[in-house]
């Protein structure tokens, strides 16, 4: 069920107003049964994969919290667990490709994948989630929970599939759904449905087919350098509205029923520098590879500066193949990786660059960085980043349309932030029964009327692949 679906919007028209119709004592039992319903809908074959996640997470924090002595070994455990179960259903099929690699070079006969069985949707998220709870628990930022509220803390259905990625300490404390209902509470909610719906219809979908166009594998050859420096920025653009529109909606959703999920983007295509950048782009991700990965690896390294960059490499390349089992994702991490550590040493020398510079040379990497993310092929996209610092031909060679498309959605991504704080400020000034009855449908209708314009049914999140 796509959340930019028709049967998805009919879902939270019923299912909204059944949660504040039912006693309170009720409401956690129906969301949890909401959560999984949601989830079969997308597979029935992986229903049950949340729930044993859940399950081995519940064990070894009880564990944890029951006894200290052996907290170590019960939280190595459920990460073992939990890394196990992702690694086999996401990375199973790019390890054996790799060793039938390294078989072909000396000679040997493949080796053979015997189980087949396809990508659940979400478990790169919740895998994280239930991961973050064993941490939490051993360093005592975690309280003891049930096993009810840790299903629907992982299983959370805005949430489930692509984020944002919380923490139980977020999280938990809302799930006793006291709260009272709210009209400005709901306002909020549908205003991010509606944005989102927006910018997943009206902007990541119209990039989309010429993104596929520009990077199918026969144009790597016929693309000029113009051609692919369009594309790369076409591409960057694309991903960061369809995944802010997720987040959008997902945010938009949770706060219909009086939760708050964590933000995830904070235009990150403003960026000052590649450290500002990552403070700005999924940002519920970084947090979590900063607090459970990287910091625990670096305050064993202090003292060594090249371990320290190393590190900062490999765990950008970390995050390049949680995104997806594939060698273009990890060198998209390491790039990342790169120009941070390039950047610390630019302000360990203490060299001084104007502000805009620095903004502008951040933006090209990062959008240069996007192409061995989307491309086929590592041949590919070596081919795409050769031709953007070695020109081969400075002309265009598609549809004017692409062009123009490209630079319009770049141009609003310069003004939005300035839009965004002008219409809020303009909704601040108009009175409640105003705001109410005539300004919020007015733009509610608007927004639904764009999104049945250029509504794509079968034009998935990019994200929900990951």
């Amino acid at each position: 069920m796509q959340l930019n679906s028709y049967s998805y919007l009919a879902l939270l028209l019923v299912a909204v107003p059944v949660f504040w119709l039912i006693p309170v004592a009720l409401r956690r039992p129906y969301v949890l049964v909401l959560s999984f319903a949601f989830y079969a809908s997308w597979t029935w074959t992986y229903a049950a994969l949340p729930l044993l996640i859940c399950a081995v997470a519940f064990l070894c924090a009880r564990r944890i919290l029951a006894s200290p002595g052996n907290a170590d070994a019960a939280m190595w455990t459920g990460t073992a667990v939990i890394l196990t179960i992702l690694a086999f259903f996401k990375y199973r099929q790019f390890l054996f490709d790799n060793i039938n690699g390294m078989l072909h070079v000396f000679g040997q006969l493949p080796a053979r994948s015997i189980v087949l069985a396809g990508l659940p949707p979400g478990i790169s998220f919740y895998s994280f989630e239930a991961i973050s709870y064993l941490i939490d628990s051993r360093q005592g930022r975690a309280k003891r929970i049930s096993f009810q509220d840790l299903c629907i803390f992982v299983a959370f259905w805005p949430h489930l599939i692509a984020g944002p990625i919380v923490r139980a300490r977020e999280l938990v404390p809302q799930l006793e759904f006291k709260r009272p209902f709210d009209v400005n509470m709901l306002m909020q909610g549908i205003d991010r449905l509606v944005l989102g719906l927006v910018q997943k219809n009206l902007i990541a979908n119209n990039l989309a087919p010429w993104v596929d166009m520009g990077f199918l594998a026969q144009a790597a050859d016929a693309n000029t350098t113009v051609d692919n420096w369009f594309f790369a920025f076409a591409f960057g653009l694309q991903i960061y509205f369809d995944f802010t529109a997720y987040s959008n909606m997902a945010i938009g959703a949770a706060r219909l029923i009086g939760i708050t999920l964590p933000e995830n983007f904070n235009y990150p295509y403003h960026a000052g520098n590649p450290a500002d950048f990552w403070s700005r782009w999924h940002m519920t991700l970084s947090r979590w590879i900063r607090d459970y990965l990287f910091f625990p690896v670096a305050a064993r390294l202090q003292s060594s500066p090249v371990a320290l960059s190393f590190t900062l490499v490999g765990t950008m390349a970390f995050v390049g193949l949680w995104h997806g089992a594939g060698w273009g994702f990890v060198l998209w991490g390491c790039l990342h990786g790169l120009y941070l550590v390039l950047y610390r040493a630019w302000e360990r020398l203490g060299w001084n660059s104007p502000a805009l510079c620095v903004r502008v040379v951040t933006i090209l990497a990062v959008m240069a960085a996007w192409i061995p993310f989307r491309a086929a092929t590592l041949h590919q996209a070596m081919l795409m980043l050769r031709s953007l610092v070695v020109p081969n031909r400075l002309y265009p060679s598609y549809s004017i349309n692409f062009y123009l498309i490209t630079l319009l959605v770049m141009l609003f991504v310069v003004m939005e932030p300035v839009l965004a704080t002008r219409l809020r400020a303009l909704a601040e000034r108009i009175v409640l029964p105003a705001n109410l009855l005539l300004f919020r449908p007015a733009i509610y209708a608007c927004g639904l009327l764009l999104f049945l314009i250029f509504d794509d049914r079968d034009t998935q999140f990019i994200y929900f692949q990951f």
